[in-house]
């Protein structure tokens, strides 16, 4: 039965405990039992990535030792704001909470995610002390135009009221959007 499920297992690690019990004729507690006691396998998350091409990398490298250096200063972690677009799957598609990986070691494993599907944007931005949002976008995709409509009517208002407008410090993350002609402009 060991060799079943591990077998089970190795030919598809995303099975849920359930589905390997069915496979092996087993009971799920049976089935749970050997994966974690027996094969010593751990349920893993997928994680979800934003495709990232080889030549962002020293890019990356760049901002994050600036940053770091920037960071040593305490005033400054109170007026970086950090920001990000969170894209819900309106068809329930996708359940990140749902998908796990058996494995003893974790491997990272990433699933990317089908485009055009029904989906809403959410974007957010956050500072050390300041949480700025939830900005629900109407349309399905975020270009410059709605963008920079949300910088204009919510971001930046939100910024004058904590009376940030000179010190603040907005980290996008190059998606697109942020470099829209306008928003460049802006």
């Amino acid at each position: 039965t060991i060799d079943k499920v591990s077998d089970a297992l190795k030919d598809k690690p995303q099975s849920s405990v359930r589905s390997v019990a069915t496979d092996c004729s087993i009971p799920p507690t049976t089935a749970h039992r050997i994966m974690t006691e027996y094969l010593a396998s751990k349920p893993y998350k997928a994680q979800f990535v934003q495709q990232i091409y080889e030549e962002d990398l020293q890019d990356r490298v760049e901002m994050c030792k600036t940053l770091i250096s920037m960071l040593e200063d305490s005033h400054m972690k109170e007026n970086l704001f950090f920001s990000d677009v969170a894209t819900f799957y309106v068809s329930g598609l996708v359940s990140k909470h749902n998908i796990r990986y058996w494995s003893e070691t974790n491997r990272h494993v990433t699933i990317e995610t089908v485009m055009n599907s029904p989906k809403l944007n959410v974007w957010c931005a956050m500072s050390k002390n300041k949480l700025l949002g939830p900005y629900f976008f109407e349309e399905d995709t975020v270009n410059g135009a709605n963008y920079l409509l949300m910088l204009e009517t919510f971001f930046i208002p939100e910024i004058r009221k904590l009376h940030k407008l000179r010190s603040a410090i907005f980290q996008q993350n190059g998606a697109p959007p942020h470099f829209s002609i306008d928003v460049r402009r802006y």
